[in-house]
């Protein structure tokens, strides 16, 4: 455990210390961190089901210790291991923003920002655990800042804006817990007798604190704003695996409050919201980097549906609705760090190549990036929940155990389950959706931007090799779905009951259905002879001898153009016409003569921003332009204003 943090420790200071050598830091202070998170993932995973504790005795305040169970185990293996990828991939990807700043500096926050997480984890009492909560944020904010631009500036003040917001809120419920207890060690929060309306109280701080950091909705407008600003390295573990540092958070709040029913359909509502209003936004976006992180605040709601049917099986004292509740949960925080880190790094290799976010001047990047191309499908089918990918066996989980949930009793919950279970089936049709139009328009058709494409590569090895490995875990994660739910109900167990979820080989659910996973298996080693299919029939081609003649494609008579393909914009038009009460789109048709093509552009909307931001925000700025008059260099007010804070101090303090 110590070994693990020192790692990293000399991994950021050794990246400190070649600040000025950008070359040999990018290699060495990355080397570094993806050498740590590779001992990472093997400690954290022989140590999956253990229970173990570290102190840094009194030479601090407050003395800070720290302590791993499997749930924290958990969360620390999959920080662990997408840090290993994305850091094997920013060995070469990082050279992008040696203009920006120091490379050493860049890899010294990197490998702050992954210690950090593993930290909050950690962290065994209320002010060490506030403490890296909010070093976790201020790393993020300064390796943000690396996209030095007007766009970044205001992703991140709004992004520590909600930050703070969230950091307050869960500060008010981890106190109020620490004045139930008596102490400030977690230790001594379980099993506390708290009356219902302050269980109420703690549970919805902490939930809506920990929800702004998780992206959840209403609190997810600061996604869509910070991932694009973000290097992608960084966008890869800030979606990846930051949010979920805030879902521990909140399955651990919940474990030490005494739990009631409606606690786990407000979370089931909520994940049900976030889930199809973030696929139903992502489908909108140009920006490929912004669509990847709405898809985040669907994830996030599919997350929610998990755990809040845990929460309510844990309520209603049924030990298998929990356990399979909590299993999809955990489940696809595995599947979704996954995915979303592979999609990222694939997205950022598109951006390293290309140097624009925008998909309408991309196309047909398959043939000049093969290898990008195949590892962004893969992402693309495993977010889609197509099997046998990773992402199909987790929302199976989810589909089980929600539905388990909608025949028990109280006609009010069985309407929520089942609501959450028509959210969830049209989250899944949309994410296919939306990935068939991303991947079509970025890697398949013909070039719209003929300069983009002739200077579109391959990227360099280290940044493959950080994509393959998440790929090999896509596969690995639904093919191996037994092993993987053998090792998860261990953790699961622990918390919240036993359940027998595997038999024979099979995923087994509370309903009697089963996923036969080495069916899938043989079905797709069965695809192995495809290759050897291809290789026969080049053999045969290349014995004959074909002139190949390359030609645009049929027009219908017309002289072709690449702006006749259908791009993004068209490809979802139609659900825009019909959801244009949620987008409330801006639309803007440009006619530029007879000669010229016709501009057309949309903006959709995020109606969330305008109903709870934007007033809050010129509110605080009416409020600040009328402060300032408080500042006005006169020493006698300043005087004033100490006596009457102290006036104000005193009377309190007679009152109580």
């Amino acid at each position: 455990m110590g070994v693990v943090y020192s790692l990293y420790i000399i991994a950021a200071v050794t990246s400190l210390v070649l600040y000025k050598e950008n070359k040999i830091a990018l290699k060495v202070g990355f080397g570094l961190t993806a050498l740590a998170s590779a001992y990472a993932v093997f400690y954290f995973l022989i140590h999956l089901t253990s229970t173990e504790s570290l102190s840094l005795g009194n030479y601090f305040i407050f003395n800070p210790h720290f302590m791993l169970d499997p749930l924290r185990n958990f969360f620390s293996l999959v920080i662990s291991f997408i840090g290993l990828a994305a850091s094997i991939y920013s060995m070469n990807y990082a050279e992008e923003y040696s203009k920006a700043g120091s490379l050493g500096v860049m890899a010294f926050f990197y490998s702050a920002f992954i210690l950090a997480m593993l930290l909050v984890i950690s962290a065994a009492n209320v002010f060490w655990f506030m403490i890296f909560w909010e070093l976790m944020t201020w790393v993020s904010y300064f390796l943000i800042c690396f996209n030095d631009s007007q766009k970044s500036l205001k992703a991140t003040i709004i992004y520590m804006g909600i930050a703070h917001f969230g950091g307050v809120m869960i500060l008010i419920s981890l106190l109020l817990l620490s004045y139930q207890a008596g102490s400030l060690e977690f230790s001594h929060f379980y099993n506390l007798s708290l009356s219902p309306v302050m269980a109420a109280i703690i549970f919805l701080f902490a939930f809506f604190g920990f929800g702004s950091k998780a992206g959840m909705f209403p609190l997810h407008v600061w996604l869509p704003m910070a991932h694009p600003a973000a290097p992608s390295n960084v966008s890869a573990l800030m979606s990846g695996v930051m949010i979920k540092v805030a879902i521990f958070g909140m399955i651990q709040t919940c474990l030490w409050l005494p739990l009631t029913s409606w606690m786990g359909i407000t979370i089931l509502i909520i994940g049900a919201l976030s889930a199809l209003l973030g696929v139903l936004y992502a489908l909108m976006q140009h920006d490929y980097k912004a669509l990847l992180a709405y898809h985040s605040v669907e994830n996030i709601g599919i997350i929610l549906l998990g755990l809040g049917t845990g929460v309510y099986g844990m309520a209603i004292h049924s030990p298998v609705l929990a356990a399979v509740g909590f299993l999809a949960g955990l489940y696809h925080v595995l599947n979704h760090a996954t995915f979303k880190g592979l999609l990222f790094l694939g997205a950022g290799s598109v951006l390293y190549t290309t140097h624009t976010k925008d998909m309408e001047v991309l196309g047909g990047l398959a043939k000049k990036m093969p290898l990008t191309a195949f590892a962004f499908l893969i992402g693309s089918m495993a977010i889609s929940a197509l099997p046998p990918l990773n992402g199909f066996v987790s929302e199976w989980l989810t589909y089980q155990s929600m539905l388990q949930a909608a025949l028990g009793d109280g006609i009010l919950y069985r309407f929520a389950f089942t609501l959450s279970i028509v959210a969830l089936a049209l989250t899944g049709a949309l994410a296919v959706f939306c990935f068939v139009k991303v991947y079509s328009v970025i890697f398949g058709g013909v070039p719209r931007n003929r300069k983009i494409y002739e200077k579109a590569k391959e990227v360099p090895l280290s940044m493959l090799t950080g994509m393959y490995l998440l790929v090999i875990a896509c596969f690995a994660f639904g093919l191996g779905a037994t092993k993987i739910v053998n090792y998860l109900m261990n953790v699961v167990s622990s918390f919240a009951g036993n359940y027998q979820a595997t038999a024979g080989g099979n995923l087994v659910s509370p309903l009697g259905s089963m996923v036969s996973t080495p069916f899938i298996a043989i079905m797709l080693i069965s695809f192995l002879a495809l290759p050897f299919i291809f290789v026969v029939i080049y053999i045969n081609n290349s014995k004959t001898k074909v002139t190949i003649r390359e030609t645009d494609p049929w027009a219908c008579g017309f002289k072709y153009s690449p702006r006749m393909q259908m791009t993004a914009a068209p490809f979802t038009g139609s659900l825009r016409r019909l959801m244009d009460w949620l987008y409330r789109s801006d639309t803007k048709v440009e006619d530029q003569g007879y000669f010229k093509p016709v501009k057309f552009t949309y903006h959709a909307r995020d109606i969330w921003w305008n109903l709870f931001y934007s007033p809050f925000i010129k509110i605080t700025a009416y409020l600040s332009e009328k402060m300032k008059y408080l500042q006005n260099g006169n020493t006698n007010i300043y005087i004033l204003y100490i006596l009457l804070t102290l006036f104000i101090f005193v009377g309190i303090a007679y009152l109580l």
